[in-house]
């Protein structure tokens, strides 16, 4: 079964905003074993719009469409594919009243502009939005389906997951595939199909992808056919990864490396604090960003001037003097601070030079440092991250959660 999207908007096409909705279909579409054969990005044109339909409906089964279901009038999509498939707009009460009491609920009186969003093809089947006011639709042509959804990426994800694939999956059943993530960080890219490659030979009917990201390397496995029920060369396939690479792996599930601490720390009753330079407050939001982290997270300080790390987390003003902000040292000194100053029995720190400035002939751009102190352990790590000032807190903040995940875990940590 071949799937094509149609992207509607002209800040699509004007670089104002990324096409992130089409990143997400495609990725559910092939969980599902559908292939994404084509993408359009059309504008707010009702030309462009029906020429996009007439030229998606000769090449592939199913179309999703996103983007202008807004009550405003630039948003023309409704209109013209429910003018394109024949069917005339009817106002429906039952959804009038039912926008209504949606605003009611947020303790706002509904604008006059949202009730066009009850007008509505008449006989057209209707996709339920739990996340806003537009609903979606779905258009049949012979054995052809056309989704058609709202461009807010909350509003259309909700639509994918709860009605659209479940509804694909009715429709081509042999599309099934097997999808499995394995998750790393630590290891290039380069550096786990190396170690992995003499063994990839025994399972060339696997699909095997390798997603580098700036926290880590995940790889996506998709099984087919035969391939689905049979857990006994699956087994043998994790079992290689084990070999060559098992410490790098934090995950087999498509879930990221604050969640799988979180856990680790929840189960062992253990509680970790965390103080910031660098990363500027990133580590406490990707451990907060975990409903119930209250249970093991119980405080942070971002420490970005040598004077809050003296005031707020004892750094003595030596060490700042001798060795820099940015050091091993320093690093020790933080992490050991708010662990005492929270009472927490794991503290952890980042400090480094994140650019594109404050660089100089010995701390080039990317040195960061990191640190963890515990009642039986005071570590630090020297990390060198590459590329812009984004990918480097973000590289480092992952490194931080991972160093916690090994200390608990008594991974090596080199």
């Amino acid at each position: 079964m071949l799937a094509e999207i149609i992207s509607i908007g002209n800040e699509l096409l004007n670089g104002n905003t990324v096409n992130s909705n089409a990143t997400y279909i495609s990725k559910k579409l092939h969980e599902n074993g559908i292939i994404t054969a084509y993408i359009q990005v059309v504008g707010d044109v009702a030309a462009a719009i029906r020429q996009a339909l007439d030229l998606t409906l000769t090449r592939s089964d199913v179309i999703l469409l996103t983007g202008g279901l807004g009550p405003t009038p630039d948003d023309i999509t409704r209109d013209v594919v429910a003018d394109y498939f024949g069917r005339k707009l009817i106002f429906n009460e039952q959804i009038y009243n039912n926008l209504k009491k949606r605003f009611a609920r947020r303790g706002i009186p509904m604008p006059e502009v949202n009730r066009n969003q009850a007008m509505l093809p008449e006989g057209v089947e209707l996709i339920p939005n739990r996340n806003g006011s537009a609903l979606g639709m779905v258009f049949r042509r012979k054995e052809k389906f056309v989704f058609v959804m709202p461009g807010v990426p909350m509003e259309m994800k909700g639509m994918i997951d709860d009605t659209v694939i479940p509804r694909l999956r009715e429709i081509c059943p042999e599309c099934r595939v097997q999808v499995d993530f394995i998750r790393t960080t630590g290891l290039a890219e380069s550096v786990i199909y190396q170690k992995i490659e003499n063994g990839l030979s025994q399972f060339t009917s696997f699909e095997i992808a390798f997603l580098p990201k700036f926290a880590g390397v995940d790889l996506r496995v998709v099984r087919k056919g035969e391939d689905i029920p049979n857990r006994k060369k699956f087994e043998k396939f994790l079992k290689l990864l084990d070999d060559e690479i098992g410490d790098a792996i934090y995950a087999r599930e498509d879930i990221e490396l604050e969640e799988i601490l979180g856990n680790l720390l929840r189960e062992r009753k253990i509680t970790i604090s965390v103080a910031e330079s660098l990363t500027g407050g990133l580590v406490e939001h990707k451990l907060t960003q975990i409903p119930g982290s209250s249970d093991y997270f119980v405080g942070g300080i971002v420490s970005y001037s040598n004077q809050a790390k003296m005031e707020l987390l004892g750094v003595k003003a030596a060490s700042l003097k001798k060795y820099g902000a940015v050091s091993e040292q320093v690093a020790k000194e933080m992490a050991e601070g708010v662990r005492k100053r929270f009472g927490a029995e794991i503290g952890i720190s980042t400090t480094g030079i994140a650019g594109p400035t404050g660089a100089t002939a010995s701390k080039p751009v990317g040195l960061v440092y990191l640190a963890l102190s515990a009642k039986d352990k005071l570590i630090a790590q020297k990390r060198l991250f590459s590329q812009d000032r984004n990918s480097v807190k973000e590289r480092s903040a992952q490194a931080a959660l991972e160093l916690a995940r090994r200390y608990l875990l008594r991974l090596p940590i080199k």
